[in-house]
């Protein structure tokens, strides 16, 4: 799913300053295994997230977050932001992403819902209530569904096991799409 072919195009995508960059002979994969290697398991998870298409950003951290949520306690106004996610994920109306937009507003506070939420709403499609339309900020979507990722990882008990499993799930999205996030 990856179309990307050098490290530095997602370095550019998150944001880093262009000193930091790595060589141009460095490949995108090579650059998210050395992280993992490396044991710099959020970075790896940034980076990937900046490396996948949109939809499948949202997708993996929605996966992620439903099936988390089978195990903890939401707050209500999570419950709802995550449904309202997870049925934009599963049919991507524009009715969808704005109600997973008005759900993660409703949050007042960090959580990876809310940051799902807002995710969704900057996939794509005009983000201007009325009026003429507007394109989302670049890279917001990225940014948001990795930061759901994030936090979700830290609000556990064991962050390094969480940022684990979600890397080996975007290790499969990003070889076979979204299929791979199907429930067997």
């Amino acid at each position: 799913m990856v179309k990307l072919t050098e490290a530095r195009q997602v370095a550019a995508l998150i944001g880093i300053d262009e000193d930091d960059w790595p060589m141009p002979s460095v490949g995108v994969r090579d650059r998210y295994v050395a992280l993992r290697r490396q044991g710099a398991l959020a970075a790896a998870v940034e980076y990937l997230g900046h490396a996948l298409p949109r939809r499948e950003a949202v997708s993996w951290a929605g996966r992620l977050l439903d099936d988390e949520s089978r195990r903890i306690e939401l707050t209500r106004r999570s419950r709802l932001a995550l449904d309202s996610a997870m049925r934009w994920i599963g049919e991507p109306t524009d009715a969808h992403r704005r109600a997973a937009h008005d759900a993660a507003r409703a949050i007042s506070k960090a959580a990876p819902e809310r940051f799902l939420g807002l995710a969704v709403f900057y996939s794509g499609g005009s983000v201007s209530g009325t009026g003429a339309p507007l394109a989302p900020p670049p890279h917001a979507c990225s940014r948001f569904a990795v930061s759901a990722i994030e936090q979700a990882a830290y609000r556990g008990a064991d962050s390094a096991a969480f940022f684990n499993q979600a890397l080996d799930l975007g290790e499969q999205v990003a070889e076979r799409g979204i299929a791979a996030l199907a429930r067997a």
